[in-house]
């Protein structure tokens, strides 16, 4: 029953509309105060670290990103011939390097397998993308290149094993493949 208008509701729609209407005498008399958020001890160190970390370098996600663009370059030289062009592994098309790119058996969302020189090779845009990674082709051709155990392993890695990559590790593999790539322009003269 509604304390301000006495009505008894006769069915469950009539109640929630009751409730609606009469808001069962629930309204405030006087507005909520707004008090300001108290700075908790936890919040003072947060934020000296994360100055620290601006004053340091990059955080984890720049260099993730980093990583991810050196790597691209060194999977896609790595397998292009001596004038530059690679093959898609999915479709089989041949492309320029810089036109194809780092296609991964295994999503990158999989840290684990993110940056393992196995479960990448050169795809174009149209089987990476477009195609979701055209995966059943890609499975036929890596098995191909690398043999069912490899493929089966880094499917197993992928799904079991959870890696979080350290500022340190991030930074010794973005210096290493780097020098890769150099090696591998210099190589091929592109």
């Amino acid at each position: 029953m509604c304390p301000q208008t006495s009505e008894s509701p006769r069915a469950s729609i009539q109640t929630l509309q009751m409730i609606i209407t009469c808001n069962m005498g629930l309204k405030r008399k006087t507005p909520l105060k707004r008090t300001p958020i108290k700075k908790t001890p936890w919040d003072k160190v947060k934020k000296e670290q994360e100055k620290k970390k601006a004053k340091a370098g990059l955080s984890k996600s720049k260099l993730r990103d980093k990583l991810d663009a050196v790597f691209s370059k060194y999977i896609r030289l790595k397998y292009s011939d001596d004038k530059g062009y690679c093959r898609c592994i999915s479709c089989g098309k041949v492309f320029p390097w810089k036109e194809i790119q780092n296609g991964h058996y295994m999503s990158r969302r999989y840290m684990s397998t993110r940056f393992s020189e196995d479960n990448c090779r050169p795809q174009c845009v149209a089987c990476n993308i477009f195609n979701q990674g055209n995966i059943q082709m890609y499975r036929r051709a890596l098995i191909k290149q690398i043999g069912e155990q490899r493929v089966d392993l880094i499917e197993v890695r992928a799904r079991t094993e959870n890696k979080n990559w350290s500022l340190f590790e991030y930074n010794q593999l973005i210096a290493f493949y780097q020098k890769e790539v150099d090696k591998l322009l210099e190589h091929k003269h592109l």
